[in-house]
């Protein structure tokens, strides 16, 4: 196995800020090919405009941390390719990280219409706004383009080291198709995690298990994850081992993410999120802390257990739940499997062996998606 030098590891933020100017030209390129309508809506949502339509200023745009993934994964075909320029790999990568988010922000529209929810980022949601029609069909435009980025983008300059045209093109083209493939399966995935989640909320949260909501993150978070990261190495031109084993890293980190956030939601609430303390818990979604807090078989857990006794209707005081959960061990419950699903997420990231260059951005990308560190 590689040994890596982590004595320099690039921050977290620069990464961000990096994917960011990156991959913001082509996702404005992807909506303002949009109809008029829906290009102000679209733009509204990534932070760009004003519901107006005109320009904002001093709103911090949203991270685009499937784009990061995607690009620094893109460098894991590096070592294999000779006298490749520095950001060869990178612009290869574009079109699929610009991909990747557009899909992430078509769930994250229709998302926020079916929880109610009347923020994103901090402001106000597209669909409290426009209306939840304008909202859904932002979502499926957004969908629509990210087939398009892909389909649409051809080999980046003939930048990709020798024989640009011939072999490489036709290489690069296969790839492009087999991430189409890989982003419509996540596609799949999103919908089905998602059918998964509402099944789940029809239940009380004490008959429902950790492999359940484990599931359900995997197929929620890991799959947007896993199609960024495989979807980058894979536009990159590293080969099916590293694919392989960056798809582990995104399952773990997804599920990594989820339990993370859970534990925000609870906890911290509007300072890190943008949303609510209890949002999430209250739209009724499975919740890790309360599950883990509810099967920890102690006199915290029942008496937790008696509170809910009034059914989601009539849940206790926001603090005193979280103070329960707490009592009962489901903040450090969570917290221990966040952390295990992370250091697992690490070990397959290892396993892919990347240049140490991919293999510390990541590294810093893992960490910080989940800590926020």
């Amino acid at each position: 196995m590689t040994t890596h030098d982590l004595t320099d590891v690039p921050a977290a933020p620069s990464l961000l800020a990096y994917a960011h100017e990156r991959t913001e030209p082509v996702l404005r390129e992807a909506v303002g090919a949009l109809q008029p309508e829906l290009r102000r809506v679209c733009g509204y949502h990534f932070g760009w405009t004003r519901p107006d339509g005109s320009p904002t200023y001093g709103v911090t745009p949203g991270p685009y941390p499937h784009a990061a993934l995607a690009l620094h994964a893109a460098g894991a075909g590096e070592a294999e390719r000779d006298g490749g320029l520095p950001d060869a790999s990178t612009a290869a990568a574009l079109p699929g990280a610009a991909a990747v988010e557009l899909v992430h922000n078509w769930a994250a529209l229709h998302d926020d219409v079916m929880d109610g929810e009347a923020l994103r980022r901090g402001r106000s949601a597209v669909w409290a706004v426009y209306g939840t029609g304008w909202a859904v069909l932002a979502g499926d435009a957004l969908l629509g383009a990210a087939t398009r980025c892909l389909l649409l983008s051809g080999d980046p300059g003939g930048t990709r080291g020798e024989g640009a045209g011939g072999a490489r093109e036709e290489d690069a083209g296969e790839a492009r198709a087999v991430v189409l493939r890989l982003l419509t399966r996540t596609t799949s995935r999103l919908i089905s995690g998602r059918s998964a989640e509402l099944a789940l909320r029809r239940r009380a949260p004490e008959g429902i298990s950790v492999e359940e909501y484990a599931a359900v993150a995997a197929a929620r978070t890991s799959s947007l994850l896993e199609c960024a990261l495989a979807g980058g190495a894979l536009l990159g031109g590293a080969d099916e081992r590293v694919v392989e084993a960056l798809t582990r890293a995104g399952h773990h980190l997804g599920i990594a993410v989820q339990a993370a956030r859970d534990i925000e939601d609870l906890w911290s609430g509007t300072g890190l999120s943008g949303r609510p303390v209890m949002s999430g818990l209250r739209e009724g979604g499975p919740s890790l802390p309360l599950i883990a807090a509810l099967r920890a078989g102690n006199p915290a857990a029942r008496t937790l257990a008696e509170s809910l006794g009034g059914g989601p209707a009539c849940p206790p005081p926001p603090d005193e739940l979280a103070d329960l959960i707490e009592n009962a061990g489901g903040r450090a419950a969570a917290h221990e499997i966040s952390s295990w699903q992370l250091s697992e997420a690490f070990t397959q990231l290892d396993k892919a062996e990347l240049p140490s260059a991919s293999h510390a951005a990541l590294r810093a990308l893992f960490r910080h998606t989940v800590t926020r560190a």
